[in-house]
C-alpha cells in the first residue's frame, strides 16, 4: 500500500512465523470485468499448478525490461554475476535459454516452453523448474496499463519474473515457495526496475500523557482504544471550539486522503480513517497478527479446497450517515454489494478483490440455507481450539462463541484457493457501505433501490447491479462517497476542510458499545473526538506538537532528537520517542522503465550506484533506515541478501556502467517527484539532483500534493518519483506483486521439482 512515510509505523517481530502459516498468494491484478475468465493448461505434477485469471481485452506491445532489447520475455546481455553474491550462481535470461538462479536451498530454472537449460552443477541441490508460454492476446500493453492496478509502478515487464511470481502465488509448499521467492528477489535486484532505497526502523513519538499506543503492521491504531491522563493539558487548536485535551486525540500530519471512498483509496492515510469509521468482515484485535477476530462476520467456514467461503453477518448493525442524520441497517446484501462494487469500479485497490474473488458468482444466503449446506458435510472452520468440520449453523456459531442475532449469510466464491483471503478481507478498504445510502443520495440512482434489489434477487444475482453501477473515477457512486463517507465503525467523519483538518466524532450508533462499557464504564470511548491537523511544513508540525496541540505527529526522523524528552511547561509530561525495531514499510525510487534513458538496464544500475545510501540513512532518517536490495523486506520469506548485488555509493562503478550502456545522460532532463510536506523525500530528491547530476543527468525536484502524485503516476507520463510501501497483508506476494509484477498472462504456466539438469531440460521441452 502506498505510504506517506510517517514516523508512526513499527514492526512486530513475528512476521516470519506468520508468513509460513499463511498459504500461497500474491498480487496478480488484471484489468477485467468480474465475470470474465480464461482457462490454461493442466499439469500432472501435484506441486505444479496453473493460472486462470480473467484477462484484459487487449494485446501486448514491446517494452524495454532489459539492456537494449525490447521484448515481452525480457532478454538480457549481462552474463557474469554481480559482486557480493558469495559464490551463488546466476545465469540471466537469454533468447532461447532458461534463466538459472541459485537460491539458499535450490536452483530455480525458469524459461519459455521448449527453451534450453544452460549446463550447470546443481551441487546436489533440488532444481525447481518453471516453464511458461506468454498469452500475448490476453496481456494488456504496458503503456496502456495502470500502476498498482495491473502493472508495477515503474511499468517494468519481464516474463521470467512474472512466471516466477505466478508460481509463487499458487505453490502451497512453504519450502518450495520460499525458494521461488528468493528467485523473485534476485530478479528484482538484477533488473533494478526500481531503486530499492531502504527499509525503515520503526519509531513512535507521543506525549507521555497518552497511554495504550500499539502497532499492527496492516492496520492503524483505533483511537477509541487509546487513553490519556485525565489531567492532560487543554490546548485550543484554533479550529472552532476544538482543543487537544483528555477526550480529544490529535494527530498533526501531512498530505490528504486520496479519497473518502474505500473503493478508490490505496494509501495509509485513507485506510487509517476507514479503520476508525468502518467495519470489515474480519479484523485484528489491536497488535494481533496471527489470529483474525470476528467483526461484521460473527463466524465463517469454507469448503474443503477453500474456494467457497461462508460468512455469517452480525445482526443489529447500523451505518450512520452524518451528512443527512440517517441510520441504515446493514445486512448480508450490503456486504456483498460492497465487495462487488469495489470490483466493479476497478479502481486502485480493486486487484485484491478481482484477482481472487468471483464477485458475480458470489451470493447472499439465508441462515436456513447455510444450515442445509452444513448438514451435507464438507464445510470446515478453524477458530480458537477448534479445527474441523461443522455440521450445523448452531455448531458453527458455538465455535465462535456467538449467540446474538444475525443478518444473513454471504457466500464468496474464489477463482482458486488463496491462503491470505481472510487477511485481505480485514483490510480497511473493504469496510461495509450500506447499499441504500448509495442509492438514496446518488442523483442518478435515487428511487431505484428497491428495483435494484429485486433485479439482483436480493443479492443472489449480484451481476444485475451492473445496470446501476459503472466503472472508473467518474462513476456517480464514487463521486458521492469520495466526499461523503458513511460507516458502521466507532467514529464518523463529522467535518473536514481539505488540506487543513479532519474531525472524527464517536459514533452513538456503534454496534459494539459493550466494548466501551467494559473498558470505560460508559457508552462512549474516552476519546470522544479525534482530529487530524494537516500541515505540510515540518518545522510548524514540530512546534504544534511541542505546544501540546497534538498528541503525536509526523516528525521527520532526522528531527526526532529535537523533540525527544521535550517537557511540557509546568508539568512532568515529556515527548516520548520509542524505537520498535524493523518495520515492514519500505522506501523506493520509482523509475519509468518505459522512458529513455531509464529503459536501459545499465542506466538503471548506474543510477542505483549513484545513490549515497548511508548518507540518506544517517542524515535524512537519523539512522532509522537500513539497506534493502530487492522487492522483499527483511523478515519475509524470499529475502536473501547473499544472492543479490549490494548496491552502494560508487560513482566510478556508475560511470563504467554508463559507458557500457552507450547512453550520454547529459542529453536528458528529468523531474524527481515527491509528496508535498515530506521533508525527508524532499532532501532525497535534492541529493539525487547532485549525485545524478554528477553523471550529467539534469534533475529537477518537484513537490506534488499527495492525491495529485498518486493520480499523475497511474500512467507512464512521469520520470521518477520517491514513495513508500506499507503492507496490505503479511505475505511476500503483497510486495512482489504490486511492486514487480508486469501484468503478463500465460497460456502455459507449470512447475516441478526435479533432481538433475537433464530432468530440468526434459521438463522444459515437454
Amino acid at each position: 500500500m502506498n505510504s506517506k512515510g510517517l514516523s508512526t509505523s513499527a514492526w512486530i517481530g513475528i512476521i516470519i512465523i506468520i508468513i509460513v502459516i499463511i498459504g500461497g498468494g500474491w498480487w496478480a491484478a488484471t484489468r477485467h470485468g468480474p465475470s470474465t475468465t480464461t482457462s490454461t493448461t493442466t499439469t500432472s505434477s501435484p506441486s505444479a499448478t496453473t493460472t486462470s485469471s480473467p484477462p484484459p481485452q487487449s494485446t501486448t506491445t514491446s517494452t524495454a525490461p532489459s539492456t537494449t532489447t525490447s521484448t515481452v520475455t525480457g532478454t538480457a546481455t549481462t552474463t557474469s554475476p554481480p559482486a557480493g553474491m558469495k559464490g551463488y550462481m546466476f545465469i540471466p535470461p537469454k533468447e532461447g535459454y532458461a534463466a538459472v538462479i541459485e537460491t539458499s536451498n535450490a536452483f530455480v530454472v525458469v524459461g519459455p516452453t521448449g527453451s534450453q537449460v544452460p549446463q550447470f552443477n546443481n551441487k546436489g541441490k533440488q532444481i525447481i523448474v518453471v516453464k511458461f508460454k506468454v498469452n500475448e492476446s490476453a496481456t494488456l500493453p504496458a503503456e496502456n496499463s495502470t500502476a498498482f492496478v495491473n502493472i508495477n509502478p515503474g511499468f517494468f515487464r519481464n516474463a521470467y519474473a512474472d512466471a516466477l511470481m505466478m508460481a509463487g502465488r499458487q505453490e502451497p509448499n512453504p519450502a518450495i515457495r520460499s525458494q521461488i521467492y528468493e528467485a523473485v528477489y534476485k530478479l528484482s535486484n538484477y533488473y533494478e526496475p526500481m531503486i530499492w532505497l531502504g527499509q525503515y526502523i520503526a519509531v513512535f513519538n507521543y506525549w507521555s500523557w497518552v497511554h495504550g499506543r500499539y502497532y499492527q503492521p496492516t492496520l492503524g491504531e483505533r483511537f477509541d482504544l487509546i487513553t490519556e491522563d485525565s489531567n492532560a493539558p487543554n490546548v485550543p487548536l484554533g479550529i472552532g471550539n476544538y482543543a487537544n485535551n483528555a477526550t480529544t486525540y490529535v494527530d498533526v500530519t501531512i498530505g490528504w486522503p486520496q479519497s473518502f471512498d474505500p473503493a478508490k483509496s490505496y494509501e495509509t492515510f485513507g485506510w487509517l480513517i476507514f479503520h476508525e469509521i468502518g467495519d470489515t468482515l474480519v479484523t485484528y484485535w489491536k497488535n494481533q497478527t496471527e489470529v483474525l477476530s470476528p467483526d461484521l462476520a460473527v463466524a465463517w467456514a469454507h469448503n474443503k479446497n477453500g474456494t467457497e467461503w461462508y460468512f455469517v453477518i452480525r445482526g443489529n448493525v447500523k451505518a450512520y450517515d452524518p451528512w443527512h442524520n440517517n441510520v441504515y441497517p446493514v445486512n448480508a446484501t450490503d456486504v456483498l454489494f460492497t465487495l462487488w462494487r469495489i470490483a466493479r469500479l476497478n479502481l486502485d485497490p480493486s486487484w485484491m478483490i478481482t484477482s481472487f474473488i468471483n464477485v458475480n458468482q458470489s451470493t447472499v444466503m439465508t441462515e436456513d440455507e447455510l444450515n442445509s449446506v452444513l448438514s451435507k458435510g464438507g464445510v470446515y472452520t478453524s477458530y480458537g481450539s477448534f479445527q474441523g468440520e461443522v455440521k450445523s449453523l448452531s455448531q458453527l456459531l458455538q465455535v465462535y462463541g456467538y449467540s446474538g442475532s444475525t443478518a444473513g449469510v454471504v457466500e464468496l466464491k474464489l477463482y482458486k484457493p488463496y491462503g491470505a483471503i481472510l487477511e485481505i478481507l480485514a483490510d480497511p478498504f473493504t469496510m461495509v457501505i450500506p447499499m441504500k445510502y448509495v442509492f438514496d443520495y446518488t442523483p442518478q440512482l435515487q428511487g431505484k433501490y428497491t428495483q435494484a434489489l429485486k433485479d439482483s434477487d436480493y443479492g443472489r444475482n449480484p451481476s444485475a447491479w451492473a445496470k446501476y453501477i459503472g466503472t472508473g473515477e467518474q462513476e456517480p457512486t464514487h463521486q458521492l462517497l469520495h466526499k461523503y463517507p458513511v460507516g458502521t465503525g466507532p467514529y464518523y467523519v463529522k467535518e473536514y476542510k481539505e488540506n487543513s483538518y479532519i474531525v472524527l466524532q464517536y459514533n452513538p450508533y456503534y454496534w459494539n458499545v459493550t466494548l466501551w462499557k467494559q473498558l470505560y464504564g460508559t457508552n462512549a470511548p474516552e476519546h470522544k473526538t479525534a482530529i487530524f491537523l494537516i500541515n505540510n511544513d515540518a518545522v510548524t508540525r514540530i512546534e504544534i506538537l511541542k505546544r501540546g496541540q497534538a498528541d503525536y505527529g509526523a516528525v521527520p526522523m532526522d528531527r526526532l532528537k529535537d523533540v525527544e524528552g521535550y517537557q511540557y511547561s509546568g508539568t512532568n509530561y515529556k515527548i516520548v520517542v520509542k524505537d520498535l525495531g524493523l518495520d515492514p514499510t519500505i522506501l523506493y525510487i520509482v523509475l519509468n522503465d518505459l522512458k529513455p534513458p531509464l529503459n536501459n538496464l545499465y542506466v538503471r544500475e548506474a543510477l542505483a550506484y549513484a545513490v549515497p545510501y548511508k548518507q540518506i540513512y544517517n542524515l535524512v532518517y537519523a539512522g532509522y533506515a537500513t539497506n534493502l536490495y530487492g522487492v522483499l523486506p527483511a523478515g519475509f520469506i524470499g529475502h536473501n541478501d547473499n544472492i543479490v548485488a549490494k548496491y552502494s555509493f560508487n560513482l566510478t562503478k556508475a560511470k563504467e556502467l554508463l559507458k557500457k550502456s552507450g547512453v550520454d545522460l547529459s542529453n536528458y532532463s528529468i523531474e524527481v517527484w515527491y509528496n508535498t510536506g515530506n521533508s525527508q523525500r524532499e532532501k532525497i530528491a535534492t541529493i539525487l539532483q547532485n549525485t545524478w547530476g554528477s553523471l550529467g543527468l539534469k534533475v529537477t525536484p518537484k513537490a506534488l500534493n499527495w492525491p495529485t502524485l498518486l493520480q499523475n503516476t497511474e500512467k507512464p507520463a512521469f520520470d521518477v518519483y520517491i514513495i513508500g510501501w506499507a503492507p496490505d497483508y503479511i505475505d511476500p506476494d503483497d510486495y512482489a506483486g504490486p511492486l514487480f509484477y508486469g501484468g503478463i498472462h500465460f497460456s502455459v504456466l507449470q512447475w516441478e521439482a526435479v533432481n538433475s539438469v537433464s530432468s530440468a531440460e526434459s521438463y522444459l521441452s515437454g
